[in-house]
């Protein structure tokens, strides 16, 4: 059994490649704060790696990511805290971004058919450009 610690290091490992095949400057964060800083041109963005290594039970085509943090009490993520969320599916190797203001609660749900080719790009694009 692989141990949560390991879900999220790994997590964070192909969110920062993805990154770096983006053009974008990384590095896992040395703080207790996000996972990932991220550079591009005179932007930066702290980003929170939320990681699942399979559909949710019972739900084939779904993932179901945490967007907690703590231990013992879970709190929402926010933006004090994050910019960019990366959702990574571990069994698809693939990333989709989304921008902490549409994290709107404790879970979020998304479709096995949206970690395909392309999805990091786009959903970064979208991510950063979030009004």
């Amino acid at each position: 059994m692989v141990h949560e610690t390991a879900i999220g290091q790994a997590g964070e490992w192909i969110a920062a490649a993805a990154l770096i095949e983006l053009g974008v400057q990384v590095m896992v964060s040395p703080t207790s704060g996000a996972d990932l800083l991220a550079y591009q041109g005179e932007r930066f963005w702290r980003v929170e790696v939320k990681s699942t290594k399979k559909p949710e039970s019972g739900e084939k085509n779904v993932y179901r990511f945490n967007t907690t943090r703590g231990s013992a009490k879970k709190q929402p993520i926010d933006s004090y805290e994050c910019d960019i969320v990366a959702l990574v599916s571990l069994e698809k190797r693939r990333v989709f971004f989304r921008h902490i203001k549409s994290i709107t609660s404790k879970s979020t749900r998304l479709s096995v058919n949206r970690f395909v080719e392309g999805c990091e790009k786009e959903s970064w694009e979208e991510a950063t450009t979030w009004k």
